[in-house]
């Protein structure tokens, strides 16, 4: 057939670009392994191959004993990539401070004007349980609420690139998140302008919403005292320490919290893709899929 994949690099380039041109959406489940298989002549380990790419990619995910499906897009699987390359530049708290301050307040602003009601809901629903646990003491359910309440506001703002943005940051802005909820004055200082945030947006008020994420970031100018300009990795190594014991792996605490900060979406259905939907294509054909 021709145009067909004729390799596992060749049916893993085809599929992505059948995903990032909209032609495979988010949710979708991509046909069995046998059936991929058969409709471009390769062999099923061929074709785990070419998921297992995907995979990587942050393009598909793999469910045992499910299938694969075509994984939403996430900035938050940008920041999973980024994140090595912030630590070899020695990131400190002051650095994330100063991205987050201009990077969160625009997308503030812009949730106040763009934010529609199930943005509100999800929004109030997360702050109110980061509210309750402030009497609780759990710290680390603490970290993933507020970054799920971060998340929220750039999602609000109904701009992909700023959310991309955003997700870039995640793992930098969990790890100021970990030596934050473990400085009693910092979080009796900052929680405050979560809800000051909250009631700008509702209240359609861009400035004010702005206004209350840039103060709620620069409290820590005047808590971290010489923390502000320390690594930021080996603050998040500490508190995490004290929240988990020597042995937690602060890698891995990043790595288990990013999915799990994604604010709840409904089920949604997740139909297979009839085969005809990855018919091979000719290769220059101008078809979009």
């Amino acid at each position: 057939m021709t145009g067909q994949s004729t390799s596992s690099v060749g049916l893993a380039a085809d599929l992505e670009r059948r995903i990032l041109s909209g032609a495979l959406t988010p949710g979708a489940k991509l046909p069995s392994e046998r059936a991929l298989a058969d409709r471009h002549a390769l062999s099923r380990p061929m074709v785990r191959e070419a998921l297992r790419r995907l995979a990587e990619r942050g393009l598909v995910r793999v469910e045992a004993g499910r299938g694969s499906f075509v994984s939403s897009a996430t900035g938050l699987d940008v920041g999973r990539s980024l994140n090595l390359a912030y630590q070899r530049r020695h990131v400190t708290a002051r650095h994330i401070v100063e991205a987050r301050a201009m990077l969160e307040s625009q997308a503030a602003a812009l949730a106040a004007e763009r934010a529609d009601e199930r943005d509100l809901a999800l929004l109030s629903g997360t702050l109110e349980r980061l509210e309750d646990l402030e009497a609780t003491g759990d710290r680390v359910e603490q970290v993933r609420l507020d970054l799920a309440f971060h998340l929220g506001i750039a999602r609000a703002a109904h701009n992909p690139v700023l959310e991309v943005m955003f997700g870039s940051i995640a793992p930098l802005a969990v790890e100021q998140m970990l030596r934050s909820v473990s400085d009693p004055r910092t979080r009796r200082k900052s929680h405050p302008y979560h809800r000051a945030a909250y009631e700008a947006i509702a209240a359609r008020d861009p400035a004010a919403a702005a206004t209350a994420l840039r103060d709620h970031l620069h409290v820590a100018d005047d808590t971290y005292g010489p923390d502000y300009d320390r690594s930021l990795d080996a603050m998040a190594h500490r508190a995490l320490e004290g929240l988990l014991g020597p042995d937690a792996s602060l890698d891995a605490f990043v790595e288990e919290l990013l999915p799990a900060s994604d604010l709840p979406l409904p089920d949604l259905p997740h139909p297979e893709l009839p085969l005809d939907a990855l018919a091979p294509r000719r290769v220059g054909s101008g078809q979009t899929g």
